[in-house]
């Protein structure tokens, strides 16, 4: 597919890399690029992501999943033992920091998870629900710890304090916490 078509599509970019990435195109001329990033060679952007030419080895055109054209899709990344136990129910809620990006969920909202160590391992998945909290201490003390993804042996010496590798304490009191109950896209 030349890179022209692709604009306003739902595709699948490989990378030279071959990494993949799926998702409404938008084709961006490379003036445009000169004037806004400083590189003039055409690209194709995902979702704020850029793919110069020379960075992609093919475009193919995909039908859009369902429950894209229903609803927004979010994409966040994730480690590939809690996208397991998401996908097999264990794990019912995704915690986060409640910051802009997450600001925008909406219940019944999709959102696509990408593994942190392999971006082509997916899961998909609906928001069910959005609990607001002021700090990760709050949101430890009101739910269940196996369903925000401790097994049973971790849950007894879970704490909120196993947050902090991911978020500062800077970063928790200014936009404070966010548990998103999700289900596994069928």
């Amino acid at each position: 597919m030349e890179m022209q078509e692709a604009d306003g599509r739902c595709v699948r970019i490989v990378t030279e890399c071959g990494e993949a990435f799926d998702g409404d195109c938008s084709f961006c001329p490379g003036e445009y690029c000169m004037a806004e990033i400083g590189r003039e060679e055409d690209a194709l952007e995902i979702d704020n992501w850029m793919f110069f030419e020379s960075e992609i080895r093919s475009v193919t055109e995909i039908e859009a999943p369902s429950v894209w054209k229903s609803r927004p899709l979010h994409r966040m990344r994730l480690v590939p033992d809690a996208m397991e136990r998401i996908e097999s129910g264990e794990k019912r809620f995704e915690l986060r920091l409640n910051d802009e990006k997450r600001r925008l969920l909406r219940i019944g909202d999709a959102i696509r998870f990408e593994s942190t160590e392999d971006d082509s391992d997916v899961l998909y998945v609906t928001v069910e629900a959005l609990y607001r909290f002021a700090s990760f201490d709050a949101l430890y003390a009101a739910l269940p710890l196996r369903e925000i993804g401790y097994s049973e042996q971790e849950a007894k010496t879970a704490s909120p304090r196993d947050m902090d590798a991911y978020y500062s304490s800077e970063q928790q009191a200014k936009y404070g916490v966010l548990a998103i109950r999700v289900r596994p896209v069928e």
